[in-house]
């Protein structure tokens, strides 16, 4: 993670030089652990990452910091990075929801839907801006923030509701996404409007939150990860297909009942 192409203060440099720290810790972790294999998106993200900051520097240092192949070149590693966690919001609903199948395909399609108007929207936006690439990456950015912070809220909600248990790797890095996004949504939402005035605070809680979510991360991993727990047992197909008939029914007569409630 790294600021914005505005003016750097000191403060940035130290948050951003930190953040790049405990991400090489994290990747250093992810392999010793073996959480690469069970949440390969997320490695991956965090791989990206550590690897955005470190080119995104370099292209403040060597491309000239105010010049506009700067500014597109931290633009274009920055869409990159949000695909990435987007990706990483999908892998961990499929790995918490996996072993319901019918929830988890109920999930999917939802989580398609929100991404296709996601990039809609933001196509939206762009339209009529000078700058396209930054006008789409920006509204890409606050929209895939609140998606974000609403799919995992809701997939808390759900897994407590009915009692779905998530592991504890998944969980501790569903909630440092949660609450990093929750943060950008609130960072966007005030100081968005006024950015040209309060552009250290808007950086400095960026690089801030997504620290905390760092540290989140690292007590996840602090310890070996404990071996996956097998898949809830289900009831067998006979109790299904016994029971399927008499809901059907029950769901006929409640959509009768509404059709004649709404009838003029």
């Amino acid at each position: 993670m790294y600021p914005a192409l505005m003016q750097l203060t000191a403060s940035d440099y130290v948050l951003w030089g930190l953040a790049t720290f405990l991400e090489l810790i994290l990747c250093i972790l992810v392999v010793r652990r073996g959480l690469y294999r069970r949440l390969p998106f997320f490695s991956a993200y965090l791989a990206l990452a550590f690897a955005s900051g470190i080119l995104v520097w370099w292209a403040y240092h060597v491309l000239d910091y105010g010049s506009w192949a700067a500014w597109y070149f931290s633009r274009t590693v920055q869409g990159v990075v949000l695909v990435a966690r987007g990706l990483v919001i999908v892998e961990l609903c499929r790995v918490s929801l996996r072993a319901y199948r019918g929830i988890w395909a109920l999930a999917c399609r939802l989580l398609c839907a929100i991404a296709l108007l996601l990039l809609v929207n933001a196509t939206i936006n762009a339209r009529g801006h000078a700058d396209h690439i930054n006008a789409f990456v920006w509204a890409a950015e606050r929209g895939l923030e609140l998606a974000a912070a609403v799919v995992l809220l809701s997939l808390f909600l759900i897994s407590r509701y009915y009692q779905i248990r998530i592991e504890h790797a998944p969980r501790v890095i569903a909630f440092g996404l949660c609450f990093y996004s929750l943060i950008q949504v609130l960072n966007n939402s005030f100081m968005a409007e006024c950015l040209a005035h309060y552009a250290p605070w808007w950086n400095g809680t960026r690089l801030a939150s997504f620290q905390v979510a760092l540290a989140i991360w690292l007590l996840a991993l602090r310890r070996p990860l404990p071996s996956p727990a097998p898949a809830p047992a289900l009831l067998p197909q006979e109790v299904y297909d016994e029971l399927s008939p008499q809901m059907n029914y029950r769901l006929r007569v409640l959509n009768q009942r509404l059709l004649e409630l709404l009838r003029p």
